[in-house]
């Protein structure tokens, strides 16, 4: 029964009477003081300003900003002179050639590599964009699990604590019954010795449940400190596995990936404009005192002859650079598909656990206390196997509430591999 904790067990009653029901519709919000389930833990962790997503944010709209800028033309220069001056008196008016110009210059990129420096920067920046994205659906995913592990922490204290009180019950019969001469003191020393045991194991779970609310803490601020639901939740449905494949391909790692790529091919095609000439254009005007301006008109072109393998070998170079980023992409698939068959087989192996302890192991834990019990009242059964039996049974409550949440955990996982569907 993945998903509900039974009703039948006394502790998870008293915890379910705790839940308060509130709708999604609702004016306000959940009050500070309500209890706090893992849908609205996921949504305050989403609607929060997480920095490490908002800075693959800016960081996109940097490199965004960035390609336009590699986009613009070069600037135009400009240049003063005065040409053919005599050296000897520097009369200016003397030689015919003497003049004063004014020469401007455009240069312009080769082939397309502007656009091409964009569409670059354009594709980081998509990779960027798929980084929070990504960075987003691992913060879902650590808060679904830190939610499940402080759900497991505050119940199985729940449990140690009724299961140590009725220890110290038992005590005081085995107490009284020493002091009629029924018992022996082996018997009180007993559930000494078992309650103290209980005592150390709620400080350790104190401990944990206090590590889970710190994560909690991490995402959701003052928020992780509110009582938590007291069932465990149902997760979103996962994708049919016919489909799995399809649901890999958009993986925010692999969107990663693929930006890279684009990135990549975007470097191939720079690459291959070394091969193409640049060129610019010059423009003069010559001022002379008393004989006609002189005006030229030029066109410069720088002309690829040489060098050639160093510019193969660019794109050489940006060639392989792309291969590599395919073959991690395909590795990442293959990452992905194998946590995926990981995490079924550990979801089903726990929901066989599951059938079978709430078939077979806590029913049978439950009489046998009960049985014991019964015995030891009748004088039937000493008093070491009451405190036994009390506590193989609060062994077999705490392994099923482990392995429903184990279970859970692993569905969060198929979830952020699915890519966190909501």
């Amino acid at each position: 029964m993945r998903g509900d904790i039974p009703v039948k067990f006394p502790i998870f009653a008293a915890a379910l009477a705790a839940v308060a029901t509130a709708s999604a519709g609702a004016q306000h919000g959940p009050q500070p003081g309500a209890p706090l389930s893992l849908a609205e833990a996921v949504l305050i962790s989403e609607r929060s300003e997480e920095p490490g997503v908002l800075a693959w944010r800016q960081r996109s709209a940097s490199l965004e900003a960035l390609g336009e800028s590699e986009n613009s033309r070069p600037d135009p220069s400009i240049r003063i002179a005065a040409n053919n001056m005599r050296l000897d008196d520097f009369d200016l008016n003397r030689e015919a050639m003497t003049q004063g110009e004014v020469r401007v210059r455009q240069s312009f990129l080769r082939g397309e590599t502007g656009e091409l420096r964009q569409a670059r920067r354009a594709a980081q920046a998509d990779g960027a964009e798929a980084r929070g994205v990504l960075r987003q659906s691992e913060i879902r995913r650590e808060v679904r699990e830190s939610w499940l592990d402080a759900f497991y922490w505050e119940q199985a204290g729940q449990l140690t604590s009724q299961r140590r009180d009725e220890l110290r019950q038992l005590g005081e019969i085995a107490l009284a019954t020493f002091a009629t001469g029924r018992s022996n003191a082996a018997d009180v020393i007993r559930v000494d010795l078992e309650t103290a045991v209980l005592d150390t194991r709620l400080v350790d779970i104190e401990r944990f449940a206090h590590h889970a609310r710190t994560r909690l803490a991490r995402y959701l601020g003052e928020a992780a400190h509110r009582p938590l639901a007291g069932r465990l939740p149902h997760l979103p449905a996962l994708p049919q596995a016919e489909a799995i494949e399809a649901v890999f391909a958009r993986h925010p790692s692999v969107a990663v990936q693929d930006a890279e790529i684009r990135a990549g091919e975007r470097e191939i095609d720079l690459a291959r404009q070394a091969f193409k000439p640049a060129w610019s254009v010059d423009a003069g005007y010559g001022v002379r005192d008393s004989r006609s301006d002189f005006a030229s008109v030029g066109v410069s072109v720088e002309i690829p002859l040489f060098n050639r393998d160093a510019r193969e070998a660019g794109v050489t170079s940006a060639r392989e650079a792309r291969s590599a980023e395919e073959l991690e992409r395909r590795a990442l698939l293959l990452d992905l598909r194998r946590e995926w068959e990981r995490l079924l087989s550990d979801r089903s192996s726990r929901e066989a656990s599951i059938a079978l302890y709430e078939r077979n192991v806590l029913p049978n834990a439950r009489e046998t206390a009960e049985a014991v019990m019964t015995a030891y009242e009748n004088g039937q059964a000493d008093f070491p196997e009451l405190v036994r039996a009390e506590l193989a049974l609060l062994d077999a409550e705490l392994a099923l509430l482990r392995l429903n949440v184990d279970a859970l955990k692993a569905e969060a996982g198929l979830l952020y591999l699915a890519g966190d569907i909501q």
